[in-house]
């Protein structure tokens, strides 16, 4: 990927504002949104739709952890 300067004010300032920058916090509700996305009835997501979702947050989560 190519280096970029990116503006991430936008997703600062949401943790800033819902999560009053406790970065914990943020993946703690990462972790039980991906727990609840299990119990979706099946027929809204494919299996595969459903862990793909599931990975795109379980990678943000373990970025934001490397912050």
């Amino acid at each position: 990927m190519e280096s970029k300067n990116l503006d991430l004010s936008p997703i600062l300032k949401y943790i800033e504002k819902c999560h009053e920058g406790d970065l914990l916090s943020l993946t703690q509700t990462l972790d039980k949104t991906i727990f609840m996305l299990h119990f979706l009835a099946e027929d809204i997501f494919t299996d595969f739709e459903r862990q793909n979702c599931c990975h795109v947050l379980m990678e943000l989560k373990e970025a934001i952890m490397e912050i």
